[in-house]
């Protein structure tokens, strides 16, 4: 006969098995037992984690659901509420028993993990290297959780989170070492087991993917690695790298023009003389009236001469008139009237 609380956590896998929330995948991880799980969460679409794949290992004791699960990433991801060395999300009805309600489900935690990757809580943060990054630099934040989201991609391929063939055109991985589990038997469909991390293994993959140095004169591998492939330079980076320049110049203009001032380029002798040349024409314009022409000498009429034109003139109005006369007198006044 099955326990109380392996029959909540058979329902539970029967609820996320009949209508799994959206980018979240939960299994029982071994056929003889049903208290360990492997979860998968996807980041949320339209934010810095979007693409990104997290495994998540869930442990059940005999007190579920009076206790919460014990929750473990196991994809670690660079995060203010996620401890670097053990994986622990912190959340707070996972580390305060009193705040966990009997009718939480695995699904609302799961849901939980999957916002809080894009809505870090910065008070209280167990990652402080990143909620100090989070505050004083939100674009090394977004890249390094865009490296995250690259690396987990990588390993939910099968491959190691670093590049290692930077020749290639292609991006390969080596197949990693999955230790078997000797007292169990592993399930058939969908199974996937946990292997454990070693700081040194963890250490060097984030030396890798990081882009802060330990000291000045540290070597960074990955972008060694990529420094001949302008292709993976520019999936590193988010941008091409003509306008990765084109920016960097621009903020080094801007810190100039705040630190030393803007200066103007000084004018060359030839645009210097064309505007003292138009200055000098706009003065002699309003200053100076324009010179008029003095007027013709006045002529001399001689009235004697004109007086037989005029006269001329005088005689034929007249004769024209008196030829009018002689017309009207020649007209029949019966003929007008009747008409």
């Amino acid at each position: 006969m099955y326990s109380r609380a392996h029959l909540l956590i058979e329902r539970e896998f029967k609820n996320m098995s009949k209508d799994p929330p959206w980018g979240i995948e939960a299994w029982p991880m071994y056929d003889d037992t049903i208290f360990e799980w492997m979860a998968k969460i996807r980041g949320l679409q339209r934010t810095s984690w979007e693409g990104g794949i997290f495994k998540i290992y869930i442990k059940f004791d005999e007190h579920f659901s009076v206790r919460p699960p014990q929750v473990l990433f196991q994809t670690i991801p660079f995060h203010p509420n996620v401890e670097v060395c053990t994986g622990r999300p912190c959340v707070d009805f996972l580390d305060d028993y009193s705040l966990w309600k009997e009718n939480f489900s695995i699904s609302m935690l799961l849901v939980s993990l999957q916002t809080l990757l894009s809505f870090p809580v910065l008070k209280n943060a167990v990652n402080p290297e990143a909620a100090s990054m989070l505050q004083n630099s939100p674009q090394s934040y977004r890249q390094m959780t865009q490296e995250c989201v690259t690396a987990s991609q990588r390993v939910e391929a099968g491959g190691s989170p670093q590049v290692t063939n930077p020749d290639s055109h292609a991006v390969r991985f080596n197949q990693p070492d999955v230790p078997a589990r000797s007292t169990h038997n592993t399930r058939t469909a969908g199974a996937t087991r946990v292997s454990k991390l070693s700081f040194d293994d963890y250490h060097n993959t984030w030396c890798g993917i990081a882009t802060s140095k330990t000291r000045p004169d540290a070597v960074n591998p990955f972008l060694e690695s990529i420094r001949g492939n302008p292709k993976l330079q520019e999936i590193h980076l988010g941008v091409p790298r003509e306008e990765l320049e084109d920016q960097m110049r621009k903020q080094m203009e801007e810190h100039s023009v705040l630190m030393y001032g803007k200066f103007k380029s000084q004018p060359s002798m030839e645009s210097v003389r064309d505007a003292k040349i138009a200055h000098l024409e706009r003065m002699k314009r309003i200053y100076l009236a324009p010179r008029q022409s003095p007027l013709p000498p006045r002529e001399e009429i001689d009235i004697g001469k004109s007086l037989p034109a005029l006269q001329a003139t005088d005689a034929n109005w007249e004769k024209e008139v008196d030829d009018l006369v002689n017309w009207t007198n020649t007209l029949d006044s019966n003929a007008i009237d009747a008409s």
